[in-house]
């Protein structure tokens, strides 16, 4: 069965999934929020959310790749459809504060990582041969157990391209449909359809067996792997925390900016515009198969650090339009390159935790930003909030140049590889 045909039984259902992460967070805000009539209490639920899934999520991961992933996603997805189930009971029955909270953070604990299980089948669809002209062919004992250089060498990239728009579709449409339901509907109601789509997308795409990674058995390591420690994967978690800290200072920067213009209700066009570019910019990226994308990410981060700094400069509403579509839209084209390297970097046996892993520093940086940059933007206003959050995305190309592409794209040596 062809790559894409074997893809396509796992995609369609991963993106469900996709959707229903998307939404969550913010359904558990709205709901939280509703229920209690307090933004604080909103917000410290979302926060233990958020915690929990950074802090839990790769270890959960760890199990999936030791174990397989019908063996572990189907017991931690039932755990989320039961926590879920618990918060629109605590939230319909206003229970005491500390209970939305607590099963928030439960929640978080065990969100399926769905993009990494995606990623990681794709990975096995598509073949390791995409690896092969980056790796040198004296260096083919690299190869995990049960890798060769067969494969459609060109389909990795494209098919990670697809992800990062399906990513970037989820959280344009996610947080949309999190506020109609809501507001339409009941507060809690969007954490109903939140779970249909990520306990529906992540079952159905379980029995897409074909495509299921073999299960990579020992994990040696504490806290993380050890076949994660080494250059090309560190340079890579740093590189995407940087990246978590333009994500978590860019919404709270643009907000300053339309509220200082009185223009509050504009500050989701403005940052939809930006994702659509993103998307588009993504899409294109993998259909070109750029080579270089150690390069690539360099570039697009610094577009994105300076273009923080000029958008302090803005003088009125459409050039924020047109800016920050610019800006934002090289996003993608810094995670579907850092994708690629990323799959350069890790062994098949580790795809899942190594995912988890990054997405975990992208929320550690999240979670730094935005309260700093909302700091600065309160007391100095906006234009100091923009210049606050270029001087922490600039942290993004400096760590990829320092590297340099060759350690981007490292390989793990022989030593952690085999056993």
């Amino acid at each position: 069965m062809s790559a894409a045909r074997l893809g396509g039984r796992f995609f369609l259902p991963a993106a469900f999934g996709r959707l229903g992460v998307a939404m969550t967070g913010l359904a558990v805000f709205w709901a939280v929020q509703g229920s209690s009539g307090s933004l604080g209490h909103g917000g410290f639920a979302t926060g233990a959310f958020a915690v929990a899934d950074a802090a839990v999520g790769p270890h959960v991961a760890r199990l999936i790749d030791r174990w397989g992933q019908r063996r572990i996603v189907p017991v931690t997805t039932s755990l989320f459809g039961v926590a879920m189930a618990a918060l629109v009971v605590a939230c319909v029955a206003r229970s005491p504060e500390w209970v939305p909270i607590v099963l928030a953070a439960a929640v978080g604990a065990s969100l399926p990582p769905v993009g990494a299980l995606s990623a990681a089948r794709w990975r096995k669809v598509t073949g390791p041969g995409v690896l092969s002209a980056a790796r040198p062919k004296a260096r083919t004992n690299v190869l995990a157990p049960g890798e060769n250089e067969a494969g459609p060498g060109n389909l990795l990239p494209a098919a990670l391209s697809l992800e990062a728009a399906v990513n970037d579709a989820a959280f344009l449409i996610g947080p949309v449909l999190v506020t109609t339901l809501g507001t339409s509907v009941a507060p809690w109601f969007s954490l109903v359809t939140a779970t249909t789509f990520v306990a529906g997308g992540t079952f159905v795409l379980l029995t897409a067996t074909d495509s299921e990674p073999p299960a990579g058995g020992f994990s040696p390591g504490t806290l993380m792997d050890r076949r994660l420690l080494h250059r090309g994967f560190l340079t890579l978690l740093a590189a995407n925390l940087a990246l978590g800290f333009f994500f978590g200072g860019i919404g709270v920067a643009i907000t300053g900016f339309t509220l200082a213009h009185d223009a509050g209700a504009l500050t989701g066009p403005i940052t939809g515009a930006a994702g659509v570019v993103s998307l588009v910019a993504g899409l294109a990226y993998g259909a070109l198969g750029v080579p270089r994308p150690a390069q690539v990410m360099l570039g697009a981060g610094i577009v994105l650090a300076a273009g923080c700094a000029l958008l302090a400069l803005t003088p009125g509403l459409g050039t924020m339009f047109a800016g920050y579509a610019l800006v934002g839209g090289c996003v993608a084209l810094v995670l579907v390159p850092g994708a690629v390297l990323l799959q350069r970097a890790i062994v098949t046996a580790v795809t899942t935790q190594a995912m988890t892993w990054v997405n975990s520093a992208s929320a550690l940086g999240i979670a730094v930003a935005a309260p700093l940059v909302g700091t600065v933007s309160g007391a100095h206003g906006w234009k100091a909030g923009f210049l606050a959050l270029a001087a922490l995305t600039v942290t993004l190309p400096l760590t990829v140049a320092a590297a340099g592409p060759r350690r981007c794209a490292a390989r793990p040596p022989d030593a952690i590889v085999t056993r």
